[in-house]
């Protein structure tokens, strides 16, 4: 697989994201029990015990035989469904620093699915621009992760989005109680976006935003007069970057600050991603960072 690869499977191997550990109401609890008890429920398979189950359901017999923890599962036992969105507009395509910004955000994608497949659960994949573009519904099964893999190969980024938009109508699709996690630049229009993603909690949503950056996006690192071309629209821009700079720097963190204090206050998980920074090490640190928050 091109984003899965020997190395980026080697990278993972230490990092967990466990879903399980969200036991209490408004929470993601991965595969989740019935509020049905009894005799009614029918013994599925065994699986190993995480921290955050309960310990009630730990089936002594068999640790005595294995001296390991297992936890009983039951048919009625659901599985936690995911949805990767993945922003494919042309702002995506944009690389002053490295590798596109597709590339990093399709390496998160897929780093995401197969630790979420990890877990348990069924994870699926969207994309869009103006529209949603590749479908894949939520499936279990670690083969899934090849028809996401050649589905990204294939997809070429382009066209204009308004990603509030856009996001409205996928996530009207999507079930109730399902965890969004958003993998975009997140450029244009903030409060949009903002009201977008905090009515994701309206329908019982849980989410995580990667924002995918590249460094001249942040730095405006350019020098004297610049002719700017939209990756999204027929349109240019000439400037003098000099007699910009402070002022773009400020509006760009204005933004940054409105983001990250907006989620925050919702409860979601926020990370940037920039694409001459370690993506795995990057993405450690914010499946840590979010597994302490809770």
């Amino acid at each position: 697989m091109r984003y899965l690869d020997s190395v980026t499977l080697a990278r993972l191997k230490n990092v967990r994201f466990d879903v399980r550990r969200h036991m209490a109401e408004g929470h993601l609890t991965g595969r989740h029990s019935s509020v049905r008890h009894g005799f009614s429920q029918e013994f599925a398979q065994y699986r190993t015990y995480v921290p955050g189950d309960e310990l009630k359901r730990l089936d002594w017999k068999v640790y005595a035989r294995k001296d390991r923890f297992f936890i009983k599962e039951y048919q009625e036992e659901k599985s936690l469904r995911t949805y990767l969105l993945l922003d494919a507009s042309g702002s995506m395509g944009f690389g002053a620093s490295g590798e596109p910004k597709w590339e990093l955000a399709c390496r998160l994608t897929m780093a995401m699915a197969y630790l979420i497949l990890g877990t348990g659960d069924a994870t699926g994949l969207v994309t869009f621009d103006t529209e949603p573009r590749a479908f894949l519904a939520p499936r279990q099964s670690f083969s899934h992760l090849e028809l996401m893999d050649r589905a990204l190969e294939s997809a070429r980024v382009g066209g204009e989005t308004d990603l509030g938009a856009v996001l409205r109508h996928v996530v009207s699709r999507i079930p109730r109680r399902s965890l969004i996690v958003l993998v975009s630049d997140l450029l244009g229009d903030a409060r949009g976006i903002l009201d977008t993603v905090k009515a994701f909690h309206a329908r019982k949503h849980r989410v995580l935003v990667l924002q995918v950056l590249d460094p001249m996006e942040r730095d405006l690192g350019l020098d004297g007069p610049v002719l700017f071309e939209s990756m999204e629209r027929p349109e240019t821009l000439r400037c003098e970057t000099s007699l910009v700079r402070d002022a773009y720097r400020e509006a760009f963190e204005r933004q940054q600050r409105l983001y990250q204090a907006s989620f925050h206050g919702r409860g979601i998980h926020y990370g940037v991603f920039y694409t001459d920074q370690s993506w795995h090490k990057t993405l450690t640190r914010y499946l840590a960072l979010q597994h302490a928050l809770g």
